[in-house]
């Protein structure tokens, strides 16, 4: 994991946390019952099969095997399963863009 992915996954908790902050100025909303784990970001880095298929620059650290993020407001899946933290923040611009339109 390397300094572009430290970029992205910031990007990704931003689109996280502006999609939220734009679904919750709704007063009806902010005062609904949500999980505790609303937003949550999980990066797994496999188990032992995978770093040795997949082995990476130990100066970089391990590789990204999926990214998790948590999310019943935003996905019917509520847990979703990304392959990469570009796959991640495309559906997160896309909950953001989705709640920025709810909102106009």
């Amino acid at each position: 994991m390397g300094p572009t992915d430290i970029n992205k996954l910031r990007e990704l908790t931003l689109l996280l946390d502006l999609a939220y902050l734009h679904h919750f100025k709704d007063s009806n909303r902010a005062s609904a019952n949500y999980k505790s784990a609303e937003a949550t970001v999980r990066l797994e880095f496999g188990n032992f099969w995978f770093r040795k298929k997949n082995p990476t620059d130990q100066s970089f650290g391990p590789a990204i095997e999926q990214v998790v993020v948590y999310s019943s407001v935003f996905s019917a899946a509520r847990v979703n399963y990304f392959d990469t933290l570009d796959d991640a923040v495309c559906a997160a611009n896309d909950w953001y863009e989705g709640a920025k339109k709810i909102q106009e």
